[in-house]
C-alpha cells in the first residue's frame, strides 16, 4: 500500500532518501545517476548540453504518473536544472517542483539556490538552500526547521549531484562519493559499478551500464541503468526493498537543444 510519507518520485536521485527516512519522514525515490566512462578527458561548460527528458513512473506494475527534467543555459556560465512530477493512485496524489541555479568552474558544478516544493496526499512542504559563497555560509531551511553550515566546495544538493555525477563518469570516475545537503543535514553517498546490459524502452535499445547505491545492508537495493549515448543520462532505476520490486522508472523521451528556448513540451 502507498504511503504518502515514504513515497515520491522528486528527482533521478531521491531513492537515496530511503536510506536516511527510516522513519519515513522522507520521500523513497532520489532517482539516481551514475555511468562508468568509456573515455577520460576534461570537460569544458560549453559541453554542458541542454536537454529535457520524460519519465514514466511506477509502482510495481502500477502506472503512478510522469517527470520531466529540463537543463537549461541562462547565462555566461549559469545554469538551471527543474524537475516537475505529477503522481496519481486512487486517494494518493504526490506533486513536486524541484530547481536549482548553479554555475560551472573547473570541472565543478556549484549551487546557488535550489528549492523543492512539495503537495500533496500528507504533510506539504517547501525545501530551500541558499549556497553563499561570499559569506562562506550553506543555509538551509526545511519547513519551519532551518541550519547553517559552512561552505565547501563539493557539498551540492539533490538535484545538482544528478548533473556533477554524469560529468564525473564521463571523466571516468569509476566509484563516485558525493556529500548531499538534504533535509538540514550533510550525508555522504556513494556508488559502485554492476555491470552492462542493452534494454528496450519505448521501441528503442539502450545499451546501458549498470550502477547501484552503496549501502550497509541488502534490505534495500537501488539500481540505475545509464546510457552513455545520451550523456549518461539514466534511462531507468528499479528500487527493491526485502527482494520485491516496489518503485521503478524509465525514460520515454528525450530532446537536446541549443540557444536560450528550449522546444516546447
Amino acid at each position: 500500500m502507498l504511503n504518502a510519507k515514504r513515497f515520491s518520485f522528486t528527482h533521478p536521485i531521491e531513492c537515496l532518501r530511503s536510506d536516511y527516512s527510516a522513519n519515513g519522514r522522507r520521500n523513497i525515490f532520489l532517482f539516481a545517476l551514475i555511468a562508468m566512462a568509456l573515455i577520460a578527458q576534461p570537460l569544458r561548460a560549453s559541453e554542458l548540453q541542454q536537454f529535457i527528458a520524460d519519465y514514466e513512473i511506477f509502482y510495481g506494475d502500477i502506472r503512478l504518473g510522469k517527470a520531466n527534467y529540463r537543463f537549461s543555459h541562462t547565462q555566461d556560465e549559469n545554469y538551471r536544472f527543474d524537475f516537475v512530477s505529477d503522481l496519481r493512485f486512487l486517494i494518493f496524489s504526490d506533486d513536486r517542483v524541484v530547481s536549482t541555479e548553479l554555475s560551472y568552474e573547473d570541472s565543478h558544478l556549484l549551487p546557488s539556490y535550489y528549492s523543492h516544493d512539495r503537495k500533496g496526499t500528507g504533510r506539504d512542504y517547501l525545501e530551500e538552500i541558499r549556497f553563499d559563497r561570499s559569506d562562506n555560509l550553506i543555509r538551509s531551511t526545511y519547513g519551519k526547521e532551518s541550519q547553517e553550515f559552512a561552505w565547501e566546495r563539493g557539498v551540492v544538493d539533490g538535484l545538482t549531484v544528478q548533473l556533477q555525477l554524469m560529468l564525473d563518469l564521463q571523466r571516468g570516475i569509476k566509484r563516485p562519493k558525493y556529500k548531499i545537503l538534504d533535509v538540514n543535514r550533510i550525508r555522504e553517498r556513494e556508488f559502485s559499478f554492476v555491470g552492462e546490459e542493452t534494454i528496450m524502452l519505448v521501441n528503442e535499445d539502450y545499451h546501458s551500464v549498470i550502477y547501484q547505491v552503496v549501502r550497509d545492508n541488502n534490505r534495500r537495493k537501488t539500481q540505475i541503468w545509464f546510457s552513455p549515448e545520451r550523456n549518461y543520462l539514466p534511462v531507468q532505476m528499479v528500487h527493491y526493498s526485502k527482494g520485491k520490486k516496489r518503485f521503478n522508472a524509465h525514460l520515454v523521451k528525450y530532446r537536446e537543444f541549443d540557444g536560450a528556448e528550449a522546444p516546447e513540451q
